[in-house]
C-alpha cells in the first residue's frame, strides 16, 4: 500500500518539477529520483510481484525516525496509520479516476456528465429540461447509493453505440403522433420530443418556426411529460400530464378540414400565445391555473380550433380515459428505453439526435 500511495503522491509532485527545478534544482532531482524508485516498486505491485527494492521500508523509516528517537512507543500506531493513509490515497484516487471517467463517457453519450440529475452538470452547455432520476441520499441508503451510481456508469457505457449510430427519424414516431402542417411525402421525417411545460420547449418551438423547421420535414410530435419524483402531482410542471392527455385526445379524435392538427395548434398556443392579461400561456399553466381552470382553457382552444361543443365533451372525456393513459405511457417507455435522451427538448433528424434546445446555431 505505502509504496502505491507513495507513487500516486510523487506523481503529482513529478508534474510540479519544472517549477520547483527553479528554485532548487536537487530537490527536483530527489523528487525525479523518490519517483523513479516508487514506479519500479508500483509496477512489481500492480502485477501481484514482491517489490524487489528497500522502498517502502525507506519510505516508512523516513517518516518514523524521529518519532522513534522521542517517542518509541509510538511507532506501532503510526505504522498502522501510515498504512491506513495509504490505502485511504489509493482509494480516493481510483474512485476520482472512476468519477472522471463516468462524467466524460455520460458528456458523449448524453450530453451532461451526471445522467441522474443532469441539471447539476456545470460541464452542460445545452439548455434543456432535464430528466433526473429518483435522488437517493448516501446517508440513506449508502448500498443504494452505490448501487445507483454504477447502474448510471453502466447504462452510460451501454448507450455509447446510441451516440455513434445513424438515427432513422422514422423508426421513433410513435404509433399515435400528428404531423406539422399534414404529412409530405416529399419531406423527411423528423421527430420532435418536447414537454407542454417546459420553458426551454417554448424556445426552441419559436425558433424552429423563425427558422423554417417545419417547412423542411415533416414533424411528428412525441409529447413527453417529464416525470419528478419530487413533485405532488409527480411531474416536474403541473399540468403537464393533463396538456398531454388533451393533446394525445385530439390525435385520437383529428379536426377535418384543418390546416394543421389540432394537437400542433395546441401545442403553438401554449408556447406562443398570451392570455387576456398579457401573460404567456405556458406561464399561466405551469404557475397560476389548477386543473379545473387547465381544462376549461383547454377546452376553449378546442372549441377556438373548430370542434363543436359535443366534439369537446368527447374530447375531455377521452383525455381521460386508459386508452389515452396507455399511449402516453407507451410514449415515455419510447423515449426512456429506446431513445434514451436525458434532456428534453429533444430532435431526431439528418440521422442524428439532437438533445436539448434548438438555437439559431442549430444545423438542419
Amino acid at each position: 500500500m505505502v509504496c502505491v500511495a507513495a507513487f500516486i503522491i510523487l506523481g503529482i509532485c513529478v508534474l510540479t518539477v519544472p517549477i520547483i527545478r527553479l528554485f532548487s534544482k536537487k530537490t527536483a532531482d530527489g523528487i525525479v529520483k523518490l519517483f523513479k524508485s516508487a514506479t519500479h516498486c508500483f509496477t512489481r505491485r500492480v502485477t501481484f510481484r514482491a517489490c524487489d527494492t528497500s522502498f517502502k521500508d525507506d519510505v516508512r523509516n523516513g517518516l518514523l525516525r524521529k518519532v522513534v528517537l522521542k517517542h518509541p512507543g509510538w511507532v506501532k500506531p503510526l505504522s498502522i496509520s501510515i498504512e491506513v493513509a495509504s490505502f485511504l490515497i489509493i482509494a480516493i484516487t481510483v474512485w476520482s479516476l472512476l468519477v472522471g471517467v463516468k462524467s466524460l463517457v455520460s458528456l458523449y453519450v448524453y450530453g451532461t456528465c451526471n445522467p441522474s440529475n443532469p441539471s447539476a452538470c456545470s460541464l452542460d452547455s445545452t439548455e434543456s429540461c432535464t430528466i433526473d432520476a429518483a435522488p437517493i441520499e448516501f446517508t440513506d441508503d449508502p448500498l443504494g447509493w452505490i448501487g445507483n451510481w454504477f447502474g448510471d456508469f453502466g447504462n452510460a457505457i451501454k448507450a455509447i453505440p446510441t451516440r455513434m449510430k445513424h438515427w432513422e427519424a422514422t423508426d421513433y414516431v410513435p404509433e399515435t403522433t400528428s404531423y406539422y402542417g399534414g404529412r409530405d411525402e416529399s419531406k423527411p421525417v423528423a421527430v420532435d420530443i418536447f414537454d407542454p411545460g417546459c420553458q426551454v420547449c417554448a424556445r426552441s418551438f419559436k425558433s424552429q418556426l423563425e427558422r423554417g423547421f417545419f417547412g423542411k420535414y415533416n414533424v411528428a410530435m412525441l409529447p413527453y411529460p417529464i416525470k419528478s419524483a419530487t413533485s405532488s402531482n409527480g411531474y416536474k410542471y403541473p399540468n403537464s400530464y393533463l396538456v398531454t392527455s388533451y393533446i394525445v385526445a385530439t390525435m385520437l379524435q383529428p379536426l377535418d378540414g384543418a390546416d394543421n392538427s389540432a394537437a400542433w395548434q395546441m401545442i403553438e398556443r401554449m408556447f406562443t400565445g398570451q392570455t387576456e392579461d398579457g401573460d404567456d400561456y405556458q406561464d399561466a399553466f405551469n404557475m397560476s391555473y389548477g386543473s379545473d381552470k387547465a381544462k376549461e382553457v383547454l377546452q376553449g382552444w378546442l372549441a377556438d380550433f373548430g370542434y363543436s361543443d359535443e366534439e369537446v365533451d368527447e374530447i375531455a372525456e377521452l383525455a381521460q380515459s386508459d386508452q389515452v393513459r396507455q399511449i402516453i405511457e407507451s410514449n415515455t417507455s419510447l423515449v426512456n428505453d429506446k431513445i434514451q435522451t436525458k434532456k428534453i427538448p429533444t430532435m431526431i433528424f439528418d440521422g442524428r439526435r439532437h438533445d436539448g434546445e434548438f438555437t439559431d446555431d442549430t444545423k438542419f
